[in-house]
């Protein structure tokens, strides 16, 4: 059977079982999303499937991709910042306490603007806090370290320019 034809056939079938397996029913969309995304891009794999195991083929990529911490789904999905110390006052000043005249923005205002940015901006820029130095982070994530520099420099002027705007409609 056509993977096309048999995915309208099965849809709601599939849809159930990721609900059956995982606990949280607000990965139930995304994680059936990744799933089928994975097997939509490679069809070739899926058709040498014989129609009776499919279902089984299904739930062994779904499984996989739920459990494992290098699964597809796991970095576009579950990836924890959490993994990151939590931000400090002290440390946040250190970090950008060049890029403002005379009164800092607060924690709150930070982590609220960061959460606004993609996962990768987010993510570097507080492993960026924690480790205070571009050198440090360019070592641990093996970036280049003037591709870091660049990153960490346009995240601040973002951060900068936001806040700025902020301060400049407060006082108006």
């Amino acid at each position: 059977m056509e993977l096309k034809s048999w995915i309208e056939k099965n849809n709601q079938e599939l849809y159930d079982i990721v609900k059956g397996i995982i606990k949280n029913e607000d990965d139930v969309p995304d994680l059936y999303q990744c799933v089928m995304e994975q097997i939509l891009t490679k069809p070739e794999k899926f058709n040498k499937v014989p129609d009776d195991q499919k279902v089984f083929y299904f739930i062994k990529i779904l499984k996989n991709n739920y459990y494992s911490k290098t699964s597809p789904y796991y970095y576009k999905m579950k990836k924890d910042i959490s993994r990151y110390s939590p931000l400090e006052e002290s440390s946040l000043e250190t970090i950008v306490d060049t890029l403002y005249d005379d009164e800092l923005p607060s924690l709150d205002w930070v982590k609220g603007q960061l959460d606004t940015l993609d996962w990768f901006s987010r993510d570097l820029f507080l492993l960026y806090i924690e480790l205070e130095t571009i050198t440090k982070v360019s070592q641990q994530t093996t970036i280049p370290l003037n591709s870091v520099s660049r990153y960490i420099k346009k995240i601040k002027d973002i951060l900068k320019t936001r806040w700025d705007y902020e301060r400049k409609n407060l006082d108006i």
